[in-house]
Parts: structure tokens; sequence; C-alpha cells
């Protein structure tokens, strides 16, 4: 069975090859993504969506000039629209520059679904991308939904993002790409060590074909088995919500009710009732826990489980439910979530505003530090506290941000405005305006002038 008759049944089961529907495409001009135009145009005129191309310049090749020059030429022959880009030198930083240039390109995508009035954006990650993802979320740790790994379809924007290469492997791409004579550029940069996905893609998966050679269908495979035993426990969730809630708006459980469920289903109870009050909100293990206990305690028939981001878990005699605190919205100017740029300010809020510096041209305050880093550790981030967060102390033990909170006599009505710094494996720096951290001894660090000043 060839390429195309599998591609055209892949659209065909998740509805893509409808032709009243507009698709963008996002063409790198690597070969998974030429494959991918390829395929689209190739699809019977019945089946053929309206299709535009979008592609980012991201100016951080030499040859990326030749590629884009490259892509509009094909997508004449083609026939098909082309909306290019060009990321600027000027807002791409020193460190991170990964993490930015996926923020600058889907920022772009989301305004092209406008722009265009498209239904949706299809991407071009394969089966391999997927087991890297899945060995890439399993390192970092995460939810459990995490290791299903990318989604065929999910919402995006005002419409949706599709990955419809996700059955067919790169081998079977580059053969059909070598088969059809269909050009495309190598990216030298992922050939590169510096990246924590590259590192997984040429290091730890070649040494794990070499004790199972299937080991990426393997973990595809676990993967879909996973996704299956997640939608058999949500509909039980589904069933148990039912029988202990006692009102949906505003939200109260009956907490004996809650208790009598099986303990292997009550943490998903929890996750579920968490993440219907605020989606952005960690679930981890000892949060989890920590809710159980308290509403396990007869001993305390009141109490308050802090979840981060303002938000607590809130026991009260038979009911429990989940609180937001009032004033956090009114007490800072914009949600905390956004990511440093190096050497530039960003203004945190209520007058405050925060700089991360490669060198030190003003004068030093208690509120700067100099921090030891690493260039993995890159982008930095600022965004909301939460539950599970720790600071490093220096004898190696942590300290909850909350503890560090309270130590500092910061009122309580105060502490859900207060940022967290964090690297991007989401390890806390600082607690803004608080407590730093104390950085590990680290190889091959540099020292980095972080600036907390009043404007």
């Amino acid at each position: 069975m060839s390429l195309e008759t599998d591609f055209q049944r892949n659209c065909q089961l998740h509805g893509w090859n409808d032709p009243r529907q507009h698709g963008l495409i996002a063409v790198s001009t690597g070969v998974d993504s030429m494959v991918l135009l390829a395929l689209f145009a190739q699809l019977p005129v019945d089946q053929r969506p309206q299709l535009t191309v979008v592609h980012v310049n991201h100016q951080l090749r030499e040859q990326s000039r030749v590629e884009a020059a490259f892509l509009k030429d094909w997508c004449n022959r083609l026939q098909i629209p082309l909306v290019a880009t060009i990321w600027p030198r000027d807002q791409q930083p020193t460190h991170g520059i990964e993490d930015a240039a996926r923020q600058f390109r889907y920022q772009f995508f989301a305004e092209q679904l406008v722009a265009q009035d498209a239904d949706w954006i299809a991407t071009a990650h394969q089966a391999d991308e997927q087991a890297e993802t899945i060995l890439f979320k399993l390192l970092r740790g995460g939810q459990l939904d995490q290791l299903t790994g990318m989604a065929a379809s999910r919402l995006f924007h005002t419409g949706r993002l599709i990955r419809p290469l996700l059955p067919f492997t790169k081998t079977v791409l580059r053969t059909y790409a070598k088969q059809r004579q269909i050009p495309w550029y190598e990216d030298s940069t992922n050939h590169e060590l510096t990246a924590s996905r590259n590192r997984i893609r040429l290091q730890l998966l070649p040494a794990m074909r070499e004790e199972n050679p299937q080991v990426e269908r393997h973990l595809r495979e676990y993967a879909s088995q996973l996704q299956a035993v997640l939608q058999v426990a949500d509909q039980a969730v589904t069933d148990s919500l039912s029988q202990i809630v006692q009102h949906r708006d505003p939200l109260v459980v009956e907490t004996q009710a809650f208790l009598k469920q099986p303990a292997a289903r009550r943490q998903f109870i929890l996750t579920r009732l968490i993440k219907q009050c605020e989606p952005t909100l960690r679930t981890e293990t000892r949060v989890l826990q920590a809710c159980e206990r308290l509403l396990a305690n007869a001993q305390h028939p009141t109490g308050t489980v802090d979840l981060g981001a303002g938000w607590s878990l809130d026991k009260k005699y038979g009911t429990f439910t989940f609180k937001q605190f009032e004033n956090f919205r009114q007490k800072s100017e914009e949600v905390f979530s956004f990511m440093v740029v190096l050497n530039q300010w960003r203004t945190l809020g209520n007058g405050w505003r925060l700089g991360c510096f490669t060198t030190d041209d003003r004068d030093h305050s208690p509120q700067n530090e100099v921090v030891a880093l690493t260039a993995d550790q890159f982008p930095l981030r600022v965004r909301s506290w939460q539950a599970a967060d720790r600071l490093r102390l220096g004898d190696g033990h942590h300290q909850t941000v909350r503890r560090a909170l309270i130590n500092a006599k910061v009122p309580r009505e105060e502490r859900t405005s207060v940022p967290v710094l964090v690297t991007v494996q989401d390890e806390v720096i600082a607690v803004l305006g608080v407590k730093w951290a104390v950085q590990p001894q680290r190889a091959r660090t540099r020292n980095y002038h972080i600036k907390l000043e009043h404007e």
C-alpha cells in the first residue's frame, strides 16, 4: 500500500479531506514538511482542502534566505499561495533560542489562522518525533496524560492544529521524497547536542535501539495503550462525580462520599476537579496527597491546602470546594507567565520590573543577584507560584515556596501575587522579592545579573 493511500485514509479518518475547509500547511523546507505539502497537494480534487503554505525564516542559518526563495518558487509551481515572515534578529535572545523561535513561529501561525480565515494548520510531526516526545516528557516528569505523546489534533487559537504524519516514520517519509524527487533542505542544527530533544534523538534513542530495534514502535504502542486506559479512567471519574458533587455552581463536594471512592480513583477525581477550576494548575502527586490527608483527617473538620496561583482546596466540615482569593487579580496587573528575554527589562506589574543581564552596568541593590547558570537552563520564565514549588537551600535540602513566604511574614492576602522565576526545567531560582534559591555546583556555568527594581 502506498504512502499516498495511507495518508488519504488518515485524512478521511480525521475529516481533513473536506474541500470546503481552508487549511494552512507549515513548511520549513525540511523533508518532513516538504512531504506533507506534497501529500496534501496530491489528494484527489474532491478531497483536497483549500491550501495555503505558511513559512517562517528564522534567520538562524546562512541558507535560510536560500530556503525561503526556494519555497516561494516551489509553491508557485504547485499554484499554492505562500505567506512567509521573518523573525527579526533584534528579537532573538542569546540563550533559549529554540524555545523563543517556537513561540514566534506559533504566534505567526495563530495570526494566520485569523488572517486567512482558516480551519486548521498542519505541522509535519512524524512517528519518530512522537517517540522522542514521550521520552522527553518521561525524563522531565509531569502529568500521566503527557506520556500519551502528541495528539493528532488539538484546539489551537481560533481553529485546530493537526499532525497528519504521526502514523509515518522518518524513514518512510525520506524514502518517499527520494522516490518522488521531492527536494528538501537539511537543518544542520538537528545534529547539535545543545538541545535536550537533539540529545534524545542522537544519543539516547540510538543507545536504546541497540537493545531493541523496535523501541520507537513500542513507545508509541505504550502511549496508545495508556491513552485507552486514561479514557476508561476518565469515564470512571465522570461516574464518580455524579455521586459526590453536591452542587456544581459553585462547586461543592461531599467529603465522605469522596472518601468512599476507590483509593486508586481519588487522585484522578481531585485532578479533574482542580483542572475544572483552573486548567493551568499543576496537580503533582504530593499536592494531591496533601488534599487527601486533609479530607481524611477527622481531627481537622476545617482546613485548606494551597494549590498555588491563588487557589486552594477549602474543607468545611462535611464538604469541600476550591476557591480563588478574590484579590489575586487585583494584586497583579498582569497574569504572571512570560519568558525572560536576556538583556531586556520586563514589567511585572505594580511598578516593578525584572531583567536578566549578561553584564552589570548598574548599581547593586539588595534586589539584584548574581546567579551562575548553564545554557540548558534557559530560557528563564516568570510565572505564578504553585503548591509543589520548592527552593534549594545551601545545605542541599529544599523549602517550599509557601514556607518561604510565611517565614518572610508576607501577609496571606498578598502571597498569591508573588511570582517566581524558574528555569526551562521549571526549577525555582527565586521567589521574587522574597528569597533566592542556592544554585548547586555545575560545570560550564556563566554568571548572570538578575535585577528586580521598582520603576
